[in-house]
């Protein structure tokens, strides 16, 4: 069996540039070492974070998750209400590390987007939003903890970011600012450049080319199969394990482990080519596949000149409804991705397993928590799009959400409605660390942690007293396009209508899909929509009929009341976004 099984969001880890070499350094001048953590908490447990690229949970992307759903799901909570705020890999990996909504971390980049960027990075602020409120640099500050990223951490990486021009504060970066103790960092599937603080040769300030090394240290693949990155990535954060459990100075740790599959282009590693159940994965053809509505438009390169009311007649915005049909070159192309999306999470499972069973062996499950999930959801042809995410429907927005720890019920669920907004204080609480204020997002664990009676970390029960259950009956969704995108020359993935504000609604009104949208949005604040969707999730789960303008004549109450949620979550930062 492969142990466990990464390219860089299409291409090798970029090499940072001489020029940035001095820059960087001059922040560090006089230094030994990079900062040092704080005293090591003595009641503190262990935090694993495993995060995939693209994982749905709607259209199959779960399905193959075996091993993990036995010693994950089994042995704790899945979350059955749990959505991305923003679909799209910098935004969603920013606000998670952050803890904040797209709009507290947004940079001064227009809409609509005037070109596609890497994962949309140019639409945050990295170095001025997101990066000083690293909740890993928080664990290591204030409790002590021993911290490790193996995988995808941003999309360029997570080094100086000098070049979009968006970042207000571009030196700032975790590599050289106390967020990780050990990187192994790179994203891919074969060929990886990692980012690597223990190469030989690396030393601190941990910037120059040395600190890069290619597949596998020393360039030479110790596992089975020729380098395939999530194995190797996954080969590191066991070795990395062994080393901690081995240590004198006894820190608790936390892991973030990312591997990029199932990201396109979805290689395989080559010992699940073939021969597995995913060799017949298809695209489910759900309702919405290949579906847009009865009335379709043309494309267009432009926004309209101003503010109209619908547009051109259609139930959905224009980067749905402009779509054409699906041919069979299309479809086989659509299917083919949906194999390789499959065959690429049975290395993920290899590699979540392998992780677990090392800490089972090592007798350390008892005292860690575990955390599973994605950085979004997808599309395999739903909706129009034949790849991708980026859409406000379910496939998009629903992900993979698991935890098990102590105190977790097992076989239990979640039912609290929450988003990745949400993990960062989440995982502080579980470190006994209370949510800061400049977080938007809810510590999850008064929800979670439920069995009071058996072994608690401290922390735990510290927290437990500070922080209560809530309730929630709603989760914010925030999208700024990426521009003019194409596949080949049939299907925009991205355009200039795709930019919008909305909420996933479940409570005494009923369950909605609500949003507007507005090619203007960043500008406008998002007072001048020229379209909006409404779709009744208990009737129309794969959100089909657009039932806005009727409803606006039937019950304007509720479009009133769906409007205002959704603009108070719009403006909320901090303590005020307890919605």
């Amino acid at each position: 069996k492969a142990t466990v099984s990464v390219l860089y969001c299409g291409s090798e880890m970029v090499m940072l540039k001489a020029c940035m070499f001095s820059l960087a350094a001059s922040l560090v001048a006089g230094t030994e070492g990079p900062p040092p953590p704080g005293p090591p908490c003595k009641d503190c447990p262990n935090i694993v974070l495993m995060l995939t690229d693209d994982q749905d949970e709607v259209i199959g992307g779960w399905d193959q998750m075996g091993q993990t759903k036995t010693k994950v799901q089994q042995q704790g909570a899945i979350a059955t209400e749990w959505r991305i705020h923003t679909p799209i890999c910098g935004p969603s990996r920013g606000q998670l590390q952050s803890g904040r909504y797209m709009h507290s971390i947004a940079s001064k980049e227009a809409t609509p987007s005037p070109k596609v960027s890497s994962g949309a990075v140019n639409q945050i602020d990295l170095g001025g939003k997101v990066w000083p409120y690293f909740f890993a640099k928080t664990l290591r500050e204030k409790k002590g903890y021993v911290t490790g990223l193996f995988g995808k951490c941003m999309n360029g990486d997570c080094g100086i970011n000098t070049e979009n021009g968006y970042s207000s504060n571009p030196l700032a970066n975790p590599h050289q600012d106390g967020v990780f103790d050990r990187w192994f960092e790179g994203t891919g599937y074969i060929n990886t450049t990692f980012y690597d603080n223990k190469a030989t040769g690396c030393e601190w300030p941990w910037n120059s080319s040395k600190c890069h090394t290619k597949t596998h240290p020393g360039g030479v693949w110790a596992g089975k199969g020729d380098g395939y990155t999530t194995s190797t990535i996954g080969n590191q954060t066991v070795e990395w394990i062994h080393e901690i459990a081995a240590s004198t100075e006894k820190r608790p740790f936390f892991i973030y482990f990312a591997p990029h599959a199932p990201h396109s282009p979805a290689t395989p590693a080559p010992w699940y080519e073939s021969g597995t159940s995913c060799d017949k994965i298809i695209a489910p053809r759900i309702p919405n596949w290949n579906y847009s509505g009865p009335t379709r438009t043309s494309c267009s390169a432009q926004p309209p000149p101003g503010p109209v009311y619908w547009w051109n007649n259609t139930d959905f915005h224009e980067l749905v409804s402009c779509q054409p049909y699906f041919d069979k070159q299309d479809v086989a192309a659509i299917d083919d991705l949906a194999q390789k999306r499959c065959k690429t999470l049975l290395s993920v499972d290899d590699s979540y397993s392998t992780i677990l069973e090392t800490l089972e062996s090592l007798k350390l499950m008892d005292n860690t928590y575990i955390l599973v999930t994605s950085d979004h959801g997808y599309n395999l042809g739903h909706h129009m799009l034949p790849s991708n995410k980026f859409l406000l429907y379910e496939h998009s927005l629903k992900i993979p959400m698991l935890f098990s720890g102590p105190g977790i019920a097992k076989n239990s669920k979640l039912t609290t409605m929450g988003t990745q907004v949400d993990l960062a204080p989440t995982i502080l609480g579980l470190a006994g660390i209370p949510t800061p204020e400049y977080m938007d997002g809810r510590s999850m664990v008064p929800n979670l942690v439920t069995q009071l009676d058996g072994y608690l970390p401290d922390s735990v029960r510290q927290h437990l007293e500070d922080a209560a259950p809530f309730e929630r009956t709603s989760t914010f969704h925030e999208y700024y396009n990426q521009g003019p995108w194409l596949v080949g020359s049939r299907h925009p993935l991205d355009d200039w209508s795709n930019t919008y504000i909305g909420v996933t609604y479940k409570g005494s009104k009923g369950q909605y899909k609500f949003a507007m949208y507005d090619p203007y949005g960043k500008q406008t604040n998002f007072t001048k929509p020229y379209m909006y969707e409404l779709f009744n999730l208990a009737t129309d789960p794969y959100e089909l009929h657009n039932i806005y303008n009727a409803t606006v004549k039937s019950d304007p109450e509720l479009v009133q009341s769906l409007t205002a949620l959704t603009y108070r979550w719009y403006h909320c930062q901090g303590p005020s976004c307890d919605i």
